[in-house]
């Protein structure tokens, strides 16, 4: 099976997706804010749903995000990446710090996100924001390790040394953390399939897909 993770920039974005980032992450140094979260942290994340499909792990909507956000945050503490973690909690913080709530009371956070999944009510940025960087808080929170979370795959770690990917952070640099996540993760033993990378205009497109069998 092969997959494809389709990563739209922020600086190619139309004026209405700019707006709708800005008002997410806040006006200061949006497009490294913008690239630290999607061209650095997302790219292990969308890794991870391919590696869940790959194992056969079955899980809602809603826990294979919460799952993959705690394998992208395990995987980068698990190499050290601890500081560029920091830096990245540190913004999300301070996002969610200033968005109201969306979850009714009475309701879990998990259950109404469940219950308005494919929805229009999900398909906006603030909405649909609000669920990610709480997720990846979450994980970040609990700080499952490495070991265990790859676990729920069925798979064991082996011993390997592993790279950590110095480049700067932009879009352009994207093929090579993915690159250097995609290596270190074969090291470790896990069966990662073939995953290439397309670079589109729209930054509201963010995903993973099987391209072929």
């Amino acid at each position: 099976m092969k997959y494809k993770i389709i990563s739209g920039r922020y600086e190619t974005g139309s004026e209405e997706s700019q707006t709708g980032y800005r008002q997410l992450f806040g006006e200061d140094n949006i497009l490294y804010k913008f690239d630290l979260y999607f061209h650095w942290y997302n790219l292990v994340h969308e890794m991870g749903h391919c590696l869940v499909e790959k194992y056969g792990l079955v899980l809602s909507k809603v826990n294979e995000e919460m799952y993959v956000n705690e394998l992208a945050v395990s995987y980068y503490r698990y190499i050290g990446e601890n500081a560029r973690l920091s830096e990245l909690e540190g913004y999300l913080r301070e996002v969610v710090g200033k968005v109201p709530s969306p979850v009714p009371e009475g309701q879990t956070f998990t259950g109404f996100f469940e219950s308005i999944w494919g929805t229009e009510v999900l398909n906006n940025v603030m909405m649909y924001g609000y669920f990610q960087l709480n997720s990846v808080l979450e994980a970040m929170k609990n700080a499952r390790s490495f070991e265990e979370v790859i676990s729920d795959l069925g798979a064991t770690l082996k011993q390997a040394e592993l790279t950590v990917c110095k480049e700067e952070i932009n879009s352009s640099n994207a093929r090579i953390f993915l690159d250097s996540a995609m290596k270190n993760m074969r090291a470790l033993g896990l069966d990662v399939p073939e995953i290439s990378l397309e670079l589109v205009n729209d930054p509201m497109v963010q995903c993973a897909q099987t391209v072929s069998a």
